[in-house]
C-alpha cells in the first residue's frame, strides 16, 4: 500500500468545507449588493423631484444648461451626494471617542433648541451671522443643533466660483450640495429638536413623511410642486432668505404632527415601531396602507403642509441656483470637461456574481488522482 504524504492529501471533507465557505462568501456578496439603501433626508426621490422642478423654474439659458444632455440627471445625482458624504464620514470615524462630525450639522438647524440655548423667547432674535451665533451659543451647540443655513451659503459661493472658473465637475458637485442643503432646510423636521416626533408621541413621523408618504403619493406631490410655477429672480440677500425659509418650514411642524396623531388614532398604526420599518419602502404593505391614506387625508385638511414644503424647496433652490449663476457672470457653457460615461447595460455586480458561481462549480469538481 502506498501512503500519500500528508501535505498532498486532499480528502473530500476538505473540499466540501471549501465549497461551503465559497457559498457563504457569495451569499454575503449578494446581501451587500442587493440590500436596500438607507433612508435619507427627503429621501433620494424627494431630492430628485425638488431638483427637477427647480431646474424647470430657472430662466434661460441656465434652464437649458442644467437640463440638456445628461445634465439634469447629473445634478440630481449630485443633490443626493451629501447624504453619502455623511455616511462615509460616519463610517470612517466610527469608534473615535472625540470625533465631531463636519458633514452632519450641515443638514439641519434646530431653531427651537438654539433659541433656548441663547436664552431667547423666540428665534426671531437669533443672530443670522455665523460668527455672532457661535459667540452666543458656542461651537458645540452649533455642532449639535445644526449649521444648515451657513452650509447652504457656503455652497452658493462655491458653486458661483466654480461656474466663473469653468470648473464643470466642481460646479456640479457644489450645485448638488447647494440644492441638498437648501432643500433640507425646507424639511420641517430638520428645523426642530423634535426631529422624529419623539417629544410629542409621534415617533417615526420623520421617515414616514419623507419616505413612506412621498413614495406612495409621488405623482400627487410632483404635480403640487408645479403650483405657482414662474421664473425665479436674483436674490439680493440670499443669506437672509435662507433664515426666512427656515421660519416657514418650522411653522409646518405642528400641522404635520397633528395630522400624524389623527392618522394613528384612526388606524392604530405606529410607523415608529421597528417591525413597521420595512413598510416605508413596501408600497404594497396592507398594514401600512390605511395609515398613509389617513395621513394624506389629514394633511389635506390642514392645507397640505408637506406639499407646500416641497413646492417651496424647489422654488427657493431655483432662486439660489440662479443667484449663483448671476454672481458667476452668467457663463454660457458648462461643457469644460467630458460628461460622465453612460451606465453600462450589464451591471458589474452580476459579473462578480457570475465569477463566484463559476468558481464554486469548478472548485469542488477537482478530485485528487488515486494511485493504485
Amino acid at each position: 500500500m502506498i501512503v500519500r504524504p500528508a501535505s498532498r492529501m486532499r480528502p473530500r471533507g476538505m473540499l466540501r468545507c471549501r465549497a461551503r465557505a465559497a457559498r457563504t462568501l457569495i451569499a454575503a456578496v449578494l446581501v451587500l449588493l442587493l440590500a436596500p439603501a438607507p433612508a435619507r433626508a427627503w429621501n433620494d426621490l424627494g431630492h430628485a423631484l425638488i431638483t427637477a422642478e427647480a431646474v424647470e423654474r430657472l430662466p434661460e439659458p441656465l434652464r437649458t444648461l442644467l437640463s440638456e444632455g445628461g445634465n439634469l440627471r447629473r445634478l440630481q445625482d449630485a443633490s443626493a451626494a451629501p447624504d453619502q458624504w455623511r455616511a462615509e464620514e460616519k463610517k470612517t470615524h466610527r469608534g473615535e471617542e472625540h470625533y465631531t462630525s463636519v458633514e452632519k450639522p450641515k443638514h439641519f438647524f434646530d431653531m427651537d433648541a438654539l433659541a433656548e440655548k441663547a436664552g431667547l423667547k423666540t428665534f426671531s432674535e437669533f443672530p443670522r451671522a455665523r460668527a455672532e451665533a457661535e459667540r452666543i451659543v458656542g461651537a458645540e451647540a452649533l455642532d449639535a443643533f445644526g449649521r444648515g443655513p451657513w452650509a447652504a451659503a457656503d455652497a452658493l459661493e462655491a458653486f458661483a466660483s466654480a461656474l466663473a472658473d469653468g470648473r464643470t465637475d466642481d460646479a456640479f458637485r457644489q450645485a448638488g450640495a447647494l440644492v441638498h442643503y437648501a432643500a433640507d432646510l425646507h424639511m420641517p423636521f430638520h428645523t426642530t429638536r423634535n426631529y422624529d416626533g419623539q417629544e410629542t408621541g409621534n415617533p417615526g413621523i420623520h421617515a414616514a413623511v419623507e419616505v413612506g408618504l412621498v413614495k406612495r403619493y409621488q405623482d400627487f406631490y410632483a404635480e403640487r410642486m408645479r403650483d405657482g410655477r414662474e421664473e425665479v429672480a436674483y436674490l439680493d440677500n440670499a443669506e437672509a432668505a435662507l433664515f426666512e425659509w427656515l421660519l416657514a418650514a418650522h411653522g409646518r411642524v405642528r400641522p404635520i404632527l397633528d395630522a400624524d396623531a389623527a392618522a394613528r388614532t384612526a388606524t392604530g398604526y405606529d410607523p415608529g415601531l421597528k417591525a413597521n420599518k420595512t413598510d416605508l419602502d413596501d408600497l404594497a404593505s396592507e398594514r401600512a396602507t390605511p395609515y398613509y391614506r389617513a395621513l394624506q387625508d389629514a394633511l389635506a385638511a390642514r392645507g397640505h403642509p408637506v406639499a407646500a414644503a416641497l413646492r417651496d424647496a424647489s422654488a427657493d433652490t431655483a432662486r439660489l441656483l440662479y443667484t449663483a449663476y448671476v454672481r458667476a457672470g452668467k457663463p454660457l457653457s458648462l461643457a469644460a470637461v467630458p460628461r460622465p460615461k453612460p451606465e453600462e447595460s450589464f451591471p458589474w455586480s452580476w459579473g462578480v456574481i457570475g465569477i463566484l458561481v463559476l468558481f464554486i462549480l469548478l472548485w469542488p469538481a477537482r478530485r485528487p488522482r488515486r494511485r493504485i
